[in-house]
């Protein structure tokens, strides 16, 4: 049953010792919390077995007595007294038991729980558990508070209270539970400032009423102002039961493609939790804990946090509420095993979480789960469609966060929004979207539900000084949810140990989270210079047992410079954007994209300016810009006027900006900076080469497949030869292979130099991994590396170079039967600890092969479509060719 409310009732907290029991474990326990965050098993699903004794006043004789609980994980069967008094089934939401006839007032009462938490005899994936035992474990126990209470007379219960901002009324519903004959029921509502705005009296029963607000006062995040409603029972002029709650009108909505709130255009910039809450295991955390989290992601320049696929506790709502951050509820539905009992459950318990979180005006968006396949049909979801549209007003909501045509779902949607997840690699970002716009459907915002994810190394010996010498249990205890082959965390010291690097782990993480800064830039740009996008999601907010890509460090540290990060994620962003080209290719015309931020020396560089805005128009003024050089000087600038006023809503091009590239005789980094009325700024790096024209006239080409096909001019210069067998070894030839066999294996063990080139499957060992996702790149000093500037980690200079392979150093030493193998480039797996290659040297016998997948040719998604245009590629080849033929 609900629990009553009455703030005139009396209570008996029961938050306290218990006494426990879990298999051959037995002591006592804190409630509220959880047996695994206490020290007791934490694979084991129960019974647990909890135990109190608490007295109760002789004054509660004649009252009606209920037991209240505000969460258990997940079943609980209970006994008062030695008498069984019900069981509940979920593991989100409060529940309460009638004990009037069995509690015993003036003696001592024995309460005995008997719990199970989402395991074989709830399974996992009915029980609409979410997402936190995929990240550590499914959590059990009295999670949430829990007491006695005794009403003398009325109580209330099943209160709802729907805000409309648009007609300015709030539906005010509530069940009385009258103990009193000839009572009546008053609804008043008050205003932020605490003056009356609306009152109703009339019979009591059930309430269910309209109330016009006048000189409505609406909440956003810059005035989060909250009204007051206090639903209460008089009788004979007295007040027997009272309730109050909070709320606040506020409305956001979808106008065609744009998103508004309160009517004002919108960008939603959110960052997704899990609830993970590492000391206590399931996400009810102190108000500190939570005032302290929204401090540090407003600090970043989010607006918004996703609750992803779990309901926190209570206070967590108010407090966003009280600050005016923005929340987006993800119902708890994930991989579900539809059975009947699930089809059951879901309707009711859906409810009762609608029930506890439809009034807070901080939840502005809702999905009823996550990435939802084959398995989950129209009638379930429409069903809980039906349930949270009519149970919610000023929201906007989706079914299947995801969409469930990108999971194998249904093909269509009970939406408001687009909402796709894109973990992609930097270059097909861009192709992916286009492939889901679609201009034939009715025009709606899109809001990414999550993306943009970025794997950072953990340092694990930082961790364990910070926990006393020792890792905490869920750093090395494998979670059987996931494969060991998909995910080494648990292994993550062993295999470091095993593998040389040349970088100490402080170093590994410093570079890896410079690297996810530049993912995270990258992407969030590429969204900010689109139209018709309304948010984001970014992955996520705290690194997990289950990932590393987050804000937050295991120590809660902030992994990013706050102000650099907010330069990208604010209500107002500067973005760098280019014209367009097109290519006569095989007859026919083809896009043809154009390297943003490689620049050759000598070239004309032109940009436009673009601004993204959310908020109040912006005057207009001037835009001033300054290309700057290593040492900090200024090499280039400008001013450009910008008319005003500049309103919110789709980006515009505001200022463009051209300049002559400097000349110069070795590749080095620039760094392009521009502020609009110096209240608004934003940076860019840009690299710049010597023009590479003409190549070495020793080149020979061994291309018997034809991969090299890219390779445009460079195969105009090199001599091509259907076999290398004939050449010689020691006649100064530079061999570009596309393929490596027997004779080109002989050739370099007689002294040859050759480059090997290879950006699939073929004849050299590779493995199919992301470059830019779960990994980090690692840029060791070689020679042939010179033609390629950077500052230790992996900018948008590789942008264009970025491939789908990497060379399996370990197989292709034995392959090629090498004595030497030199990493030049590498990529550590973020996830499984593994090593492989991009560009790496081979001493085979006498002579010496550079190996590498990199696409010098780009192609790839977005990339750069020739050898011709791929500006880093150039020159990093040229210095690689310029390294052999000084072995030479």
């Amino acid at each position: 049953m609900n629990p009553w409310h009455n703030t005139l009732a009396a209570t008996i907290s029961l938050d306290g010792r218990w006494s426990f029991r879990l298999g051959d474990q037995a002591g006592s326990i804190d409630v509220p919390g959880t047996w695994e965050a206490q020290g007791y098993a934490r694979r084991l699903e129960g019974p647990a077995e909890f135990e109190t004794t608490i007295p109760v006043p002789a004054g509660w004789r004649g009252q009606r007595i209920q037991l209240q609980f505000d969460a258990v994980s997940y079943h609980v069967a209970v006994q008062v007294n030695g008498q069984s008094v019900g069981t509940h089934s979920g593991l989100w939401t409060p529940f309460a038991f009638d004990v009037t006839d069995v509690i015993q007032p003036g003696e001592d009462n024995h309460i005995h729980l008997t719990v199970y938490k989402p395991g074989e005899r709830f399974p996992m994936r009915e029980s609409l558990a979410g997402f936190l035992p995929d990240v550590s474990i499914p959590f059990g126990g009295i999670w949430q508070s829990a007491r006695l209470a005794a009403f003398p007379g009325s109580a209330i219960d099943d209160v709802w209270i729907l805000a409309d901002a648009i007609q300015q009324t709030v539906h005010v519903q509530a069940a009385i539970q009258a103990a009193e004959r000839d009572t009546v029921a008053v609804v008043r509502l008050l205003d932020p400032d605490g003056q009356e705005a609306a009152i109703w009296r009339g019979p009591v029963e059930r309430i269910d009423i309209h109330l016009l607000v006048d000189s409505m006062q609406s909440w956003s995040p810059v005035q989060p102002r909250l009204y007051t409603a206090e639903i209460m029972v008089e009788h004979d002029g007295e007040v027997t039961a009272q309730v109050t709650r909070t709320f606040g009108f506020r409305t956001l909505s979808n106008d065609g493609a744009q998103l508004r709130f309160n009517g004002e255009p919108v960008c939603l910039r959110g960052v997704l939790s899990w609830g993970w809450y590492p000391d206590l295991l399931c996400p009810a955390p102190d108000e500190a804990t939570i005032r302290d989290e929204f401090r540090r992601v407003r600090a970043l320049g989010y607006n918004l946090i996703k609750l992803c696929l779990f309901v926190p506790a209570p206070r967590y709502f108010e407090i966003a509420d009280e600050e005016g951050l923005s929340l987006w509820l993800e119902l708890p539905m994930w991989l579900p095993e539809v059975t009947p009992r699930l089809r059951a459950q879901a309707p009711v318990e859906y409810r009762d979480m609608l029930a506890l979180a439809h009034a807070h005006p901080s939840i502005v968006l809702y999905s009823l789960g996550c990435e939802l396949g084959h398995g989950v049909d129209a009638a379930l979801l429409g069903q809980l469609d039906e349930l949270l549209r009519s149970r919610t007003c000023g929201v906007l909501a989706c079914d299947n966060s995801g969409s469930g045509e990108a999971y194998g779902g249904l093909t269509f949607d009970y939406a408001d929004f687009n909402d796709y997840h894109f973990y992609c690699d930097l270059h097909y970002f861009n192709p992916l979207v286009d492939h889901f716009r679609r201009d034939w459907r009715p025009a709606r915002p899109w809001i990414f539900g999550e993306f943009c994810d970025a794997d950072d190394y953990r340092d694990l010996e930082t961790i364990a000084a910070a926990h006393g010498g020792d890792l905490p249990w869920w750093f090395t205890e494998r979670n059987p949810i996931h494969a060991i082959e998909k995910l080494a965390y648990p292994e993550q010291r062993e295999r470091m140990a095993a593998l040389d690097t040349g970088f100490d782990y402080a170093a590994l993480e410093q570079i890896s989270r410079q690297q996810s800064f530049v993912v995270r830039k990258a992407i969030l740009e590429k969204v900010r210079a689109r139209g018709g996008m309304g948010g984001y999601v970014v992955t996520g907010m705290r690194d997990t047992p289950l990932a590393t890509s987050a804000m937050f460090d295991d120590l809660g540290r902030t992994k990013y410079p706050i102000e650099a990060f907010r330069a990208f994620n604010a209500d107002t962003v500067l973005l760098l954007e280019q014209g367009r080209a097109r290519v006569w290719q095989h007859g026919g015309d083809r896009p043809a994209p154009v390297d943003r931020f490689n620049l050759t020396a000598g070239t004309q560089a032109e940009y436009r300016v673009v601004l993204a805005h959310s908020g109040a128009a912006l005057p207009g003024g001037e835009l001033d810009w300054q290309v700057v050089d290593s040492g900090g000087s200024v090499i280039q600038e400008g001013r450009c006027p910008v008319d005003g006023p500049l309103p919110a809503g789709e980006p515009r091009e505001i200022a463009s900006i051209a300049f002559p590239v400097p000349p110069v005789n070795q590749p080095g980094e620039l760094a392009l900076h521009v502020r609009l009325n110096e209240t608004v700024a934003n940076r860019w790096p840009l690299w710049i080469y010597p023009a590479v024209t003409t190549w070495p006239a020793n080149l020979t080409l061994f291309d018997p497949a034809g991969t090299l096909g890219g390779l445009d001019d460079l195969r105009d210069t090199a001599a091509a030869v259907p076999f290398c067998a004939a050449l010689d070894p020691l006649g100064g030839h530079v061999l570009l292979a596309g393929v490596f066999t027997p004779e080109v294996q002989a050739f370099v063990h007689a002294g040859g130099r050759a480059i090997l080139f290879q950006t699939g499957s073929g004849s050299l060992p590779v493995q199919p991994c992301p470059f830019w996702r779960e990994a980090i790149k690692l840029l060791h000093d070689h020679p042939a590396l010179r033609g390629l500037p950077h500052q230790g980690y992996a900018d948008v200079q590789f942008y264009h170079l970025a491939s789908d392979y990497t060379l399996e150093s370990h197989r292709l030493a034995q392959l090629v039967d090498a004595s030497q193998v030199t990493p030049i480039i590498q990529r550590l797996d973020a996830r499984l600890f593994t090593l492989s290659d991009y560009l790496v040297e081979l001493r085979i016998g006498a002579g010496i092969a550079l190996a590498s997948t990199l696409r010098f040719a780009g192609g790839a998604g977005d990339q750069v479509g020739s050898f011709r245009a791929n500006i880093a590629g150039r020159s990093l080849l040229h210095s690689m060719l310029t390294s052999l033929m000084r072995e030479s």
